[in-house]
């Protein structure tokens, strides 16, 4: 989720108890129609709603932990507003800074900058492996509002239908499931078939923005898929389609595949499926392992 500067000194301006937007055009010294502009947004995002030029924000954990915070820390919006938020939501477990640069698709150099700002206010703190994360022990009210806003943004988008299971989104693209036949891109284990495994599923996984996505894409998108709904049957198929099409995955780097790879070698490793159950699915598939 993003904000402008100028959404953020609205909500701020909720906060401390004003709702008028002519009384916070006033505040904020923008035009009527600029404050109101702003307004339509929030509410299209789902923040506030708007009733006779008056602004009631949405009863909701995550928008009513963001007022509290804004209301203690006014100075936040500056640094939140932007790609901030959309980065701290990655910082609640330490991560390095080109984990979040991957996870969000924002440039190293914003996530650097970021970073940097936050530590000269003991926002984030870095840990002895090079890893940084929100500093809770100082601003916990910040963690608390980032774990609601998270939990709240893994099962909402605008994009796509409000009983979706989403999987992996940023600003560019989402990955998300659903029963129903949707004007989207198939993919993950959906697209399987495309590719010799055709597989049963109960339900239909999609990618938007709708484009042609290429081999490796699918692939990637089953490991993001398995990361939330984990389960052995999914962990069996990625390892068919591994090692089907082995030279054009080299260079896919996800922490499942390493487990799937050290499998293949012969090793056991919990929650995932033995060599031999692999073999016997393989078997099917007609695909030598």
């Amino acid at each position: 989720m993003r904000f402008s500067h100028t959404d953020l000194r609205i909500l701020e301006q909720l906060a401390q108890g004003t709702t008028d937007i002519k009384t916070i055009a006033t505040h904020l010294q923008k035009s009527d129609k600029q404050i109101y502009a702003s307004s339509q947004k929030l509410k299209t995002k789902n923040i506030l709603d708007l009733f006779n030029g008056n602004l009631e924000p949405k009863k909701i954990p995550h928008i009513t932990l963001l007022l509290r915070l804004l209301k203690n820390h006014p100075n936040l919006t500056t640094i939140i507003s932007g790609s901030g938020l959309t980065i701290f939501s990655h910082l609640i477990i330490p991560k390095k800074v080109t984990d979040i640069v991957q996870e969000t698709g924002v440039s190293k150099s914003v996530v650097y900058d970021t970073i940097q700002k936050c530590l000269l206010i003991s926002m984030v703190k870095k840990t002895a492996d090079n890893t940084y994360m929100i500093n809770q022990d100082i601003w916990p009210d910040l963690q608390e509002f980032l774990h609601a806003l998270n939990i709240y943004d893994e099962t909402t988008d605008p994009r796509v239908p409000a009983n979706s299971r989403i999987y992996y989104k940023n600003n560019k693209e989402i990955l998300f499931s659903n029963n129903s036949t949707l004007d989207a891109t198939q993919t993950g284990f959906s697209a399987y078939e495309q590719y010799g495994l055709k597989l049963l599923l109960p339900t239909i996984y999609y990618y938007l923005p709708k484009k042609t996505i290429s081999k490796k894409d699918v692939f990637i998108h089953s490991l993001k898929i398995t990361e939330k709904e984990n389960n052995i049957r999914h962990l069996t198929y990625i390892s068919l389609f591994y090692v089907k099409y082995i030279n054009e995955l080299t260079d896919v780097k996800h922490p499942l595949l390493d487990n799937i790879k050290q499998i293949l070698q012969g090793k056991h490793i919990k929650g995932y499926p033995s060599l031999e159950e692999i073999q016997e699915k393989a078997n099917v598939y007609d695909i030598r392992l």
